[in-house]
């Protein structure tokens, strides 16, 4: 498949990724809008972080930062999940949209990944379910790689920069979006609800 020429074109064929047919409530499995995954995805380019680079996609759900990040420049990304349907499901958009050669997804709690990337997308559980359920992805990610762009619930950048500073990192960028957060789980009580989130950049400098 040819490179998307644009932010917008990836957005289109990320719209055509198949989503979880069904998410866990204690994994909270909110797959990532293809909107705001092409705006990190076109960040990261813009930054000079994503062309050439292997991504790791921790909590990688249906694949969508993963497959976004090859589909854009990255050489290969590797999609980690404890869930194997969604590793089943990823595995085949990547199929799909002819990336399989360029991605690898495994089923792996997100402590026990290992391999050293150049740069981590990810879209950690929001701690809804469990308080703080993002720090072990975030901790993660700064510790396998130098750039990390990572998905958290608004207001909480000042922390998680403190968070971060402990582990010799730095926050660099803080982009804010809407996430339509979609009734999938019984406790939802309307259809859709909009949140505000934030595209949060670190990077590693010790």
């Amino acid at each position: 498949m040819e490179r998307p020429r644009d932010k917008k074109e990836l957005e289109i064929l990320l719209q055509g990724l198949r989503g979880l047919a069904n998410p866990k409530p204690g994994l909270e499995q909110h797959s990532t809008p293809p909107d705001l995954a092409s705006s990190l995805i076109h960040l990261a380019h813009l930054m000079g972080d994503l062309e050439g680079s292997l991504i790791a996609d921790l909590g990688c759900g249906n694949g969508v930062l993963a497959i976004g990040s090859v589909l854009y420049g990255a050489s290969k990304a590797v999609g980690v999940d404890v869930d194997p349907e969604a590793v089943m499901v990823a595995e085949e958009n990547a199929k799909m949209v002819g990336v399989s050669d360029r991605t690898e997804f495994v089923v792996m709690d997100v402590s026990d990944f290992e391999t050293r990337v150049d740069l981590v997308l990810q879209n950690p559980p929001f701690g809804t379910v469990r308080r703080h359920a993002d720090l072990k992805f975030l901790d993660k990610a700064l510790e396998i790689s130098r750039v990390v762009y990572s998905i958290h619930m608004a207001g909480n950048a000042g922390f998680l920069a403190d968070f971060a500073s402990k582990r010799g990192a730095r926050l660099t960028h803080v982009e804010r979006w809407p996430f339509p957060l979609r009734r999938v789980f019984h406790y939802h009580r309307r259809k859709v609800v909009s949140i505000p989130v934030e595209i949060l950049r670190f990077e590693v400098v010790t």
